[in-house]
Protein backbone atom coordinates (compact mmCIF):
# COMPACT_ATOMS: atom_id res chain seq x y z
CA UNK A 1 0.00 0.00 0.00
CA UNK A 2 3.26 2.63 1.01
CA UNK A 3 4.97 2.01 -2.64
CA UNK A 4 1.23 1.96 -4.40
CA UNK A 5 0.94 5.70 -2.46
CA UNK A 6 4.40 6.50 -3.22
CA UNK A 7 4.21 6.40 -6.96
CA UNK A 8 0.53 8.13 -7.22
CA UNK A 9 2.24 10.94 -5.73
CA UNK A 10 5.57 10.77 -7.15
CA UNK A 11 4.89 11.88 -11.07
CA UNK A 12 3.18 15.92 -9.83
CA UNK A 13 6.62 16.00 -7.77
CA UNK A 14 9.10 15.01 -10.61
CA UNK A 15 6.76 17.40 -12.75
CA UNK A 16 7.15 20.42 -9.84
CA UNK A 17 10.94 19.58 -9.90
CA UNK A 18 11.84 19.25 -13.04
CA UNK A 19 12.82 23.20 -13.57
CA UNK A 20 14.38 23.05 -10.13
CA UNK A 21 18.16 22.14 -8.88
CA UNK A 22 18.49 18.17 -9.43
CA UNK A 23 18.72 17.50 -5.92
CA UNK A 24 15.09 17.24 -5.76
CA UNK A 25 14.61 15.16 -8.65
CA UNK A 26 17.65 12.63 -7.45
CA UNK A 27 15.64 12.42 -4.01
CA UNK A 28 12.04 12.00 -5.37
CA UNK A 29 13.31 8.87 -7.54
CA UNK A 30 15.77 7.79 -5.33
CA UNK A 31 12.41 7.07 -3.31
CA UNK A 32 10.97 4.99 -5.83
CA UNK A 33 13.93 2.83 -6.59
CA UNK A 34 16.69 3.04 -3.63
CA UNK A 35 18.35 0.01 -4.89
CA UNK A 36 19.53 1.18 -8.41
CA UNK A 37 19.81 4.75 -7.42
CA UNK A 38 21.84 3.66 -3.59
CA UNK A 39 21.54 7.07 -2.13
CA UNK A 40 18.92 9.77 -1.66
CA UNK A 41 21.26 12.75 -2.44
CA UNK A 42 23.60 13.45 -5.02
CA UNK A 43 27.48 12.72 -5.54
CA UNK A 44 29.23 15.68 -3.81
CA UNK A 45 32.00 17.89 -5.63
CA UNK A 46 34.42 15.41 -3.09
CA UNK A 47 33.37 12.42 -4.33
CA UNK A 48 33.13 13.89 -8.16
CA UNK A 49 37.17 14.78 -7.34
CA UNK A 50 37.41 11.74 -6.18
CA UNK A 51 36.13 9.73 -8.73
CA UNK A 52 37.84 11.91 -12.04
CA UNK A 53 41.12 12.57 -10.30
CA UNK A 54 42.52 9.08 -11.69
CA UNK A 55 41.70 10.12 -15.33
CA UNK A 56 44.25 11.35 -17.88
CA UNK A 57 42.12 13.89 -19.15
CA UNK A 58 44.85 15.26 -21.79
CA UNK A 59 44.90 11.91 -23.15
CA UNK A 60 41.11 10.29 -22.59
CA UNK A 61 39.25 10.81 -25.62
CA UNK A 62 35.99 8.43 -25.24
CA UNK A 63 34.93 8.33 -21.44
CA UNK A 64 31.82 6.35 -20.62
CA UNK A 65 29.60 7.63 -17.22
CA UNK A 66 27.70 4.40 -15.96
CA UNK A 67 24.62 5.98 -13.92
CA UNK A 68 24.66 9.82 -14.72
CA UNK A 69 21.78 10.68 -12.35
CA UNK A 70 21.09 14.64 -12.54
CA UNK A 71 24.57 15.16 -13.34
CA UNK A 72 26.49 16.20 -10.95
CA UNK A 73 29.33 14.05 -12.59
CA UNK A 74 28.56 14.42 -15.64
CA UNK A 75 29.02 18.36 -15.62
CA UNK A 76 32.57 18.03 -14.04
CA UNK A 77 33.24 15.74 -16.75
CA UNK A 78 32.66 18.22 -19.55
CA UNK A 79 34.00 20.50 -17.64
CA UNK A 80 37.49 19.05 -17.73
CA UNK A 81 37.48 16.92 -21.03
CA UNK A 82 39.27 17.82 -24.34
CA UNK A 83 37.16 19.62 -27.14
CA UNK A 84 37.23 16.78 -29.37
CA UNK A 85 36.43 14.03 -26.44
CA UNK A 86 32.79 12.23 -26.39
CA UNK A 87 31.43 11.18 -23.43
CA UNK A 88 28.80 8.81 -23.11
CA UNK A 89 26.16 8.46 -20.60
CA UNK A 90 24.51 5.38 -19.95
CA UNK A 91 21.67 5.40 -17.10
CA UNK A 92 18.55 3.18 -16.70
CA UNK A 93 16.14 5.77 -15.28
CA UNK A 94 14.06 7.38 -17.76
CA UNK A 95 13.62 10.85 -15.71
CA UNK A 96 17.44 11.45 -15.09
CA UNK A 97 18.10 11.09 -19.16
CA UNK A 98 15.53 13.66 -19.61
CA UNK A 99 16.07 15.67 -17.15
CA UNK A 100 20.20 15.59 -18.62
CA UNK A 101 18.95 15.92 -22.02
CA UNK A 102 17.07 18.94 -21.29
CA UNK A 103 20.19 20.30 -18.64
CA UNK A 104 23.52 20.02 -21.08
CA UNK A 105 23.94 21.84 -24.24
CA UNK A 106 26.96 20.23 -25.06
CA UNK A 107 27.67 18.14 -28.08
CA UNK A 108 29.98 16.11 -26.67
CA UNK A 109 27.85 14.47 -24.40
CA UNK A 110 25.29 11.21 -25.55
CA UNK A 111 22.86 10.31 -22.78
CA UNK A 112 21.73 6.74 -23.48
CA UNK A 113 18.52 5.59 -21.71
CA UNK A 114 19.32 1.65 -21.21
CA UNK A 115 20.71 -1.00 -18.34
CA UNK A 116 24.40 -1.08 -17.93
CA UNK A 117 24.31 -4.73 -18.11
CA UNK A 118 23.63 -4.15 -22.17
CA UNK A 119 27.46 -2.22 -22.08
CA UNK A 120 29.11 -4.53 -24.65
CA UNK A 121 25.54 -3.95 -26.92
CA UNK A 122 25.09 -0.73 -26.55
CA UNK A 123 29.05 0.22 -27.39
CA UNK A 124 28.66 -1.57 -30.72
CA UNK A 125 25.73 0.11 -31.93
CA UNK A 126 27.91 3.56 -31.44
CA UNK A 127 30.79 1.62 -33.11
CA UNK A 128 33.08 2.24 -30.30
CA UNK A 129 35.17 -0.78 -29.52
CA UNK A 130 36.98 0.10 -26.39
CA UNK A 131 36.97 3.48 -23.83
CA UNK A 132 39.99 5.35 -22.35
CA UNK A 133 38.19 5.50 -19.33
CA UNK A 134 34.88 4.51 -17.14
CA UNK A 135 33.00 6.02 -14.36
CA UNK A 136 30.82 4.35 -12.29
CA UNK A 137 28.30 5.50 -9.99
CA UNK A 138 26.56 1.94 -10.27
CA UNK A 139 25.21 1.07 -6.66
CA UNK A 140 27.19 -2.60 -7.09
CA UNK A 141 26.12 -3.40 -3.51
CA UNK A 142 22.62 -3.77 -4.26
CA UNK A 143 22.74 -5.94 -7.64
CA UNK A 144 22.69 -9.37 -7.67
CA UNK A 145 25.71 -11.22 -8.06
CA UNK A 146 25.56 -12.18 -11.83
CA UNK A 147 24.08 -8.79 -13.26
CA UNK A 148 26.86 -7.21 -11.39
CA UNK A 149 29.31 -9.90 -12.80
CA UNK A 150 28.21 -9.23 -16.30
CA UNK A 151 28.31 -5.12 -16.00
CA UNK A 152 31.91 -4.84 -14.72
CA UNK A 153 32.92 -8.02 -16.92
CA UNK A 154 31.77 -6.16 -19.60
CA UNK A 155 33.95 -2.89 -17.98
CA UNK A 156 37.11 -4.11 -18.09
CA UNK A 157 36.52 -5.70 -21.80
CA UNK A 158 36.16 -2.44 -23.44
CA UNK A 159 38.21 -0.29 -21.12
CA UNK A 160 41.80 0.76 -22.97
CA UNK A 161 44.45 -1.21 -21.70
CA UNK A 162 46.09 2.12 -20.11
CA UNK A 163 42.65 3.13 -18.90
CA UNK A 164 41.26 3.19 -16.24
CA UNK A 165 37.92 2.44 -14.20
CA UNK A 166 36.39 4.49 -11.29
CA UNK A 167 33.85 3.05 -9.00
CA UNK A 168 32.68 3.94 -5.53
CA UNK A 169 31.09 2.45 -2.54
CA UNK A 170 29.64 3.37 0.50
CA UNK A 171 31.76 2.78 3.28
CA UNK A 172 28.62 1.60 5.61
CA UNK A 173 28.30 -1.28 2.76
CA UNK A 174 31.45 -2.53 3.36
CA UNK A 175 32.67 -5.58 5.17
CA UNK A 176 33.45 -3.73 7.79
CA UNK A 177 32.60 -2.68 10.77
CA UNK A 178 30.18 -5.15 12.56
CA UNK A 179 27.49 -2.65 12.92
CA UNK A 180 26.21 -1.85 9.69
CA UNK A 181 25.50 -6.13 9.74
CA UNK A 182 23.66 -5.21 13.11
CA UNK A 183 21.70 -2.58 11.73
CA UNK A 184 20.59 -4.89 8.89
CA UNK A 185 22.41 -2.74 6.12
CA UNK A 186 23.78 -5.20 3.25
CA UNK A 187 27.42 -5.39 3.00
CA UNK A 188 29.39 -6.52 0.06
CA UNK A 189 33.48 -6.39 -0.27
CA UNK A 190 33.75 -4.43 -3.63
CA UNK A 191 37.26 -4.03 -3.47
CA UNK A 192 37.73 -7.75 -3.08
CA UNK A 193 34.77 -8.63 -6.08
CA UNK A 194 36.73 -5.66 -8.29
CA UNK A 195 40.22 -7.84 -8.06
CA UNK A 196 38.96 -10.63 -9.91
CA UNK A 197 38.52 -8.49 -13.11
CA UNK A 198 41.20 -5.90 -12.80
CA UNK A 199 44.83 -5.86 -12.02
CA UNK A 200 45.21 -2.61 -10.23
CA UNK A 201 42.52 -1.95 -7.44
CA UNK A 202 43.28 0.88 -5.57
CA UNK A 203 41.10 2.50 -2.87
CA UNK A 204 40.59 5.83 -1.36
CA UNK A 205 37.84 7.35 1.36
CA UNK A 206 35.97 10.10 0.58
CA UNK A 207 35.01 11.24 4.17
CA UNK A 208 33.22 14.47 3.34
CA UNK A 209 30.42 12.85 1.57
CA UNK A 210 26.79 11.59 2.77
CA UNK A 211 27.42 9.24 3.46
CA UNK A 212 30.76 9.01 3.20
CA UNK A 213 32.38 6.41 0.71
CA UNK A 214 35.02 4.56 -0.75
CA UNK A 215 36.39 5.21 -4.17
CA UNK A 216 38.06 2.34 -6.16
CA UNK A 217 40.41 3.36 -9.07
CA UNK A 218 40.74 -0.04 -11.30
CA UNK A 219 43.55 -0.63 -14.03
CA UNK A 220 44.01 -3.30 -16.22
Amino acid sequence: MLKITLESNVRPAVRRLRLNNGCGIFFVESLKSLTSTASIVPSSRFLTSALLRPIDFGAARVILELGIGTGPVTMELLRRMRPDAMLYGIEINPVFVDHMRERVDDARFVPILGGAERLGTILKQKGIGCVDAIVSSLGLTSMGHDQRCSIVQQAALHLHREGVLTQYQYLHAKGQPNWSCALGLKRFHEEFFLRQYFRQVLSEHVLWNLPPAAVYTCRP
